[in-house]
């Protein structure tokens, strides 16, 4: 078996496929699925994206992110059912998830019952990729579900999603109603004849305070365009969530773009709004509700990160780049005075309470990093110091996709020039390619009349 053609397949299907599908709220399926001959629907189940891959006699599972799963209880049902399909070789789309009976499950149920290899650990089958050499297209939706609800039968820990077939939206409302609300599922797939395949979940409505904000130009000047959210860590940091632009009302825009212009504050990180403009960031004061339709863990790049910011004395720094999400559609519901700036009330765990961010409000604790070479040199004339510091170190910290290996920072201190402080920073993974910029920048900088200092 060819493990590595597999892996690049669901990471295929997983940014081709899974991760184009388009979220609605169940108020806009009037309004925003196109209309078509027929629909098919399917139950959206909250767990882990796998294949289900059957070869030589073996079922095992794999996922986009390399891992490889091959004594999940689950998989002996695998076996037996394509036996008994008398099928040799099987690609099968599917989502893995915790069985609980009745109860809603969630997809860090999933995780913490995964290492025990739970016999209620399920597979939901929703896709074909091919079996016994006979790759099929991805739109028979048709043949697809027809062959899944044959190999999968009812009783087993292994199954078809199973689809209905509607030809009207008001159908596909009624099927969102029982399944969701009634049910309560985590949401509806859609797949229209037409291709577009829509994901209908209930809106995520959170609470945040606005750090930032950017004015409207041209004939909308004076109102507000745009602003930054932020929620609050478990270690007291202002965790960025969102950029909210839709929602408010022409007066409001006027009435909360006065309001923020008076609470600016300095910010030694800058964040770029929808419209490539910084944002100005403000005292956290303001908190707001917003309702998102969906909330992405990653992207095609892999998992969301966002920066954590500290504020102090009117301050806003960069603390941490953590895991976060991606919010879908955000839309401005109202101002929350009836709540205040601390970690309950706009507390993260809004968000990982229903979604399983790996380390999003943990510290990373990261190794001190280790000076290899430093020299400094001054000079004087005319009674005019200047100094000039070259510096270079290893990060010990580059199994951190934030940092490099090692970095030369050069100083440039003159008391006599307008700029008096210029500073060069240069990163690089190789210590011989560093090394020749330290060395370089030194033959460059340094010439007659500079002295070394200790």
């Amino acid at each position: 078996m060819n493990i590595e053609r597999i892996k690049d397949q669901a990471l295929d299907y997983k940014n081709s496929v899974a991760s184009k599908y388009l979220p609605i709220d169940q108020e806009e399926v009037l309004s925003k699925i196109r209309d078509a001959d027929h629909y098919f629907l399917s139950i959206k189940y909250d767990g882990h994206f796998y294949l289900l891959c059957y070869e030589d006699g073996k079922a095992f599972l794999v996922n986009p992110g390399d891992n490889i799963i091959e004594d999940l209880p689950l998989l002996e049902d695998a076996q037996t059912l394509f036996e008994e399909s008398k099928i040799k070789k099987a690609c099968i789309v599917g989502e893995l998830y915790f069985n609980k009976g009745n109860e809603r499950s969630r997809v860090f149920d999933l995780t913490a019952n995964l290492d025990e290899k739970s016999p209620d650990i399920f597979f939901a089958a929703f896709d074909i990729l091919s079996i016994d050499g006979h790759e099929y297209q991805r739109n028979d939706l048709l043949n697809k579900y027809t062959k899944l609800d044959k190999i999968f039968t009812d009783g087993s820990r292994i199954h078809s999603i199973g689809s209905k077939t509607v030809s009207s939206r008001k159908e596909i409302e009624e099927y969102y109603k029982q399944a969701v609300i009634t049910d309560k599922h985590e949401g509806v797939i859609v797949k229209s004849a037409d291709g577009m395949i829509y994901k209908i979940k209930p809106s995520v409505t959170l609470d945040a305070v606005i750090i930032g904000y950017v004015e409207s130009e041209d004939e909308r000047e004076g109102m507000l365009r745009e602003v930054l959210v932020a929620m609050i860590t478990k270690d007291n940091f202002y965790q960025i969530t969102a950029k909210i632009g839709n929602g408010f009302s022409d007066d409001e825009r006027k009435a909360l773009l006065k309001k923020l212009e008076i609470s600016k504050v300095d910010s030694n990180y800058i964040v770029a709004s929808g419209a490539k403009v910084a944002f100005t960031m403000v005292k956290p004061e303001l908190i707001l509700e917003y309702k998102s339709i969906d909330l992405a863990t990653e992207n095609s790049k892999g998992p969301i990160k966002k920066m954590c910011l500290k504020y102090e004395n009117s301050l806003f720094t960069p603390h941490q780049s953590r895991p976060c999400v991606s919010s879908m559609s955000p839309v401005f519901l109202r101002l929350r005075d009836d709540k205040n700036v601390n970690a309950n009330d706009i507390r993260f765990s809004q968000i990982t309470d229903i979604l399983e961010l790996e380390n999003s409000e943990n510290e990373f604790y990261l190794k001190e990093s280790k000076i290899v070479k430093r020299e400094v040199f001054s000079k004087e004339i005319k009674g005019q110091k200047m100094v000039r510091k070259f510096l270079l170190w290893e990060t010990n910290k580059s199994e951190h996709p934030d940092y490099p290996k090692y970095v030369f920072h050069y100083t440039d201190f003159s008391s006599s020039r307008k700029d008096m402080l210029k500073k060069e920073v240069r990163v690089s993974d190789s210590i011989k390619q560093v090394e020749e910029i330290y060395n370089n920048s030194i033959l460059g900088n340094v010439k007659k009349g500079w002295k070394s200092v200790d």
